[in-house]
């Protein structure tokens, strides 16, 4: 078990620097119960147009309080995770989220078992050992005439997922829960997503942006 979370904000209730990292910051801690092995971010810093990347083997409530300011800065999309670790030791940091392979960043809550599979199917080479890498790989490395949703059927275990292309699309979220892991979206009627593996988490964040959720839902398999 991990959890994933995060948002895109509409750039109007980006109301100042701080909104993004206060936001985050409550969403990891909502999380944390399910994961205390890593914590970690991602996001595309909008003053400075840059990929940015911070994850660490420590639990989230240490994570908010080291990285401080830093912890998504000027960002108005960023996906978070807090990983319970399975495969792959939490010490070597390229087993732990948001992993990112070629211009794709990823944070997976669930299992994979045929990851082995995945890698040898792309011809591609593990940077680590963690199951989740093999998700990040079969996204950033299928033919692009692939839609998401036919790449995600070959995983067999359990997922759900987030991800951005950081050359691409940078303020462009995506969301897929494949099978069983859960995934709570929700809109604020200023019209910015928030999504995490419980609801709480959501409606909390909601509250940090001084809003109310217009809509909320748990994803459905193969969404």
């Amino acid at each position: 078990m991990c959890g994933i979370a995060g948002f895109c904000l509409n750039p109007q209730q980006h109301i100042n620097d701080e909104t993004a990292t206060e936001l985050a910051s409550s969403l990891l801690l909502d999380i944390e119960h399910r994961g205390y092995h890593a914590t970690g971010c991602a996001w595309v810093d909008s003053t400075e147009r840059k990929f940015k990347l911070l994850k660490k083997n420590i639990p989230a409530h240490k994570f908010v309080e080291t990285t401080g300011d830093k912890l998504v800065a000027n960002a108005t999309t960023a996906i978070l995770h807090t990983r319970w670790a399975t495969q792959g030791s939490p010490e070597n940091n390229d087993n732990n989220h948001p992993i990112t392979r070629g211009t794709f960043a990823v944070t997976h809550n669930g299992h994979i078992s045929n990851d082995s599979e995945l890698f040898k199917r792309l011809n591609v080479r593990r940077r680590a050992q963690v199951d989740s890498e093999a998700v990040t790989a079969l996204l950033a490395f299928t033919n692009d005439n692939y839609h998401p949703t036919e790449v995600l059927g070959s995983i067999e275990g359990t997922a759900a997922l987030a991800w951005f292309n950081f050359i691409g699309k940078q303020n462009e979220l995506h969301l897929a829960r494949v099978n069983s892991s859960p995934l709570w979206v929700g809109q604020t009627t200023g019209g910015s997503l928030l999504y995490a593996s419980t609801q709480q988490a959501i409606r909390n964040g909601a509250w940090m942006l001084f809003d109310e959720l217009e809509f909320e839902w748990n994803m459905n398999e193969g969404e």
